[in-house]
């Protein structure tokens, strides 16, 4: 376990470097100078411009600037283009809103998959069974951004029940639940309905799968109660797929977030990088690309530990 352990974290790190590479690839080859972005058009004369792209690094040639940039950012000294502040500092900042928009929506989601799972697969072509499939297309074909204009059309215009952008009310600070969970209400919905009807047909066809199995059937010829078949034997080994697809979720999770935090105007890293990339602000781009990328490598990792839990037989070498 402690080999298979060193070898997924000595992983990362050709994984980060070739996901960085990709991005910063592409923002140099993007229209657009970073230095005009940040000097006013009256300000823009031709000393000007050079001397801050001096002290911005930017006269240096592109793989200079990669490996600058990088050996920065594992030493904390990366700082923003826009504001000059570390970006760590920056990511810092605005990762809780993230993280925490990504629990709850995963709670909220595997609270109603589970459930509406185990009813559609023990009534498989019944009324339920053909109601989660019809709520199932519904939910992948709803655009996320459209969704979420119209919870704000209707429950903070109309009804004026929930605010609509932020995480706190303004001048409170820290993330007590008792303040922000109605300004979590709106965007965890929309975040959750993302992955929530897929969640839900992954799990009903691996129930379905499960319930078929013979243990099943020779778990019930013993005589055991129908709620010790379906919760031992049946949930436990259906689980270990939708381990799978819930750690492959999470990048989508991740990138959703990115929608769902300019809608309602949420402090978090999809925003920030959404306002990183528009800029050209290098460094933050880099740093919340280091940051999402690590952050699904743990899901996958994370899952991978649960296959243990759940089936015994599972060893990593």
């Amino acid at each position: 376990m402690g080999i298979y352990l060193v070898r997924r974290l000595l992983a990362l790190v050709p994984l980060v470097f070739g996901i960085t590479a990709i991005t910063f690839a592409l923002l140099v080859l993007a229209p657009g100078d970073p230095v005009l972005f940040l000097i006013p058009p009256e300000q823009r004369g031709t000393a000007d411009i050079a001397q801050f792209r001096h002290e911005l690094g930017m006269d240096r040639p592109v793989p200079v600037q990669y490996v600058s940039m990088m050996a920065d950012l594992f030493t904390g000294r990366l700082r923003s283009f826009s504001d000059r502040r570390p970006t760590t500092r920056q990511v810092g900042e605005a990762l809780p809103t993230t993280l925490i928009l990504t629990a709850t929506s995963l709670v909220l989601t595997g609270a109603l998959a589970l459930p509406i799972a185990f009813v559609s697969a023990l009534r498989p072509y019944s009324v339920v069974d053909h109601a989660a499939t019809l709520f199932s297309l519904l939910g992948i074909s709803l655009p996320t951004f459209w969704f979420g204009l119209v919870l704000i059309f209707v429950f903070t215009e109309h009804l004026g029940l929930l605010p609509a952008s932020g995480i706190r009310p303004t001048g409170s600070a820290g993330y007590s639940p008792f303040v922000i969970w109605r300004y979590l209400i709106m965007p965890t919905v929309v975040q959750a309905l993302g992955i929530l009807p897929v969640l839900v047909r992954y799990t009903r066809s691996s129930l379905l799968d499960a319930l078929s199995q013979d243990y099943v059937q020779v778990a019930r010829s013993k005589g055991l109660a129908e709620r010790t078949v379906l919760f031992k034997h049946v949930a436990r080994n259906s689980l270990l797929p939708v381990l799978t697809i819930m750690a492959l979720l999470l990048p989508f999770l991740l990138s959703g977030s990115v929608v769902v935090e300019s809608i309602f105007a949420l402090p978090g890293v999809g925003r920030l990088a959404v306002s990183a990339a528009l800029s050209r602000d290098y460094p933050t781009v880099l740093t919340t690309t280091v940051i999402a990328g690590l952050l699904v490598v743990l899901s996958n990792l994370l899952a991978d530990l649960g296959y243990l839990y759940l089936d015994p037989r599972i060893r990593h070498g």
